[in-house]
């Protein structure tokens, strides 16, 4: 048995076209992700139904529906992998994923790791930069779930919330882009453009 749960938060992704309408209900009438001036319950429903033939054209587009269940696994078996190796005292571990809007739901992945008796549990979040509408959503349904059952009493719980910050990250950002820059003739590298992207959030949730 693990012992040692890796627990992979995200939102998710529909992997199939069929599970696309079901998705954007949830984010539409989670609150802590979306604020709609009035009627959440009523509005967000019509929202979601209204946008779900245009949504899953898109997920058509990429090959019928969302890679991140697979990318997830996989990420979460090379980890553990390497983690049997590094951190033999906390071994065996175990990646569960996790997701907000999608299965495996909060509720599934927890249910898995106390059935498989691990001891220490990891909460991992995937999201690329820290907010209450993401990770914030993740952890108040985590919450949720355990103010209604007592915690196991052996289980000790971590949280890993905020590894975009870590200064190796940065680093490693730096490296690579350093290698790339490489690539362009000595006499225009110092005037390449770098531009920045990153998922916008409304002044009012922030």
């Amino acid at each position: 048995n693990p012992k040692t749960a890796i627990v992979m938060i995200n939102m998710g992704g529909p992997d199939t076209i069929d599970k696309v309408a079901d998705y954007l209900l949830r984010i539409m009438t989670d609150r802590e992700m979306i604020q709609l001036p009035f009627m959440q319950n009523k509005l967000g429903p019509w929202i979601a139904q209204r946008r779900t033939p245009e949504v899953q054209k898109k997920y058509q587009e990429i090959g019928g529906g969302s890679p991140i269940l697979k990318w997830t696994k996989l990420q979460g078996e090379l980890l553990c992998k390497e983690l049997d190796k590094i951190s033999s005292e906390t071994a065996p571990h175990k990646s569960y994923p996790c997701f907000r809007y999608v299965e495996p739901f909060t509720e599934d992945a927890l249910e898995q790791l106390e059935k498989d008796g691990v001891k220490h549990v990891i909460l991992f979040s995937q999201y690329p930069q820290y907010s209450c509408a993401t990770t914030g959503s993740s952890l108040n349904a985590i919450y949720r779930f355990y103010k209604k059952r007592d915690l196991p009493k052996d289980m000790k719980i971590s949280l890993i919330d905020r590894w975009s910050t870590n200064t190796y990250l940065a680093q490693t950002f730096a490296d690579l882009i350093k290698k790339e820059l490489q690539h362009f003739p000595s006499n225009i590298r110092n005037d390449v453009v770098i531009l920045f992207s990153a998922h916008s959030l409304p002044l009012k949730v922030l």
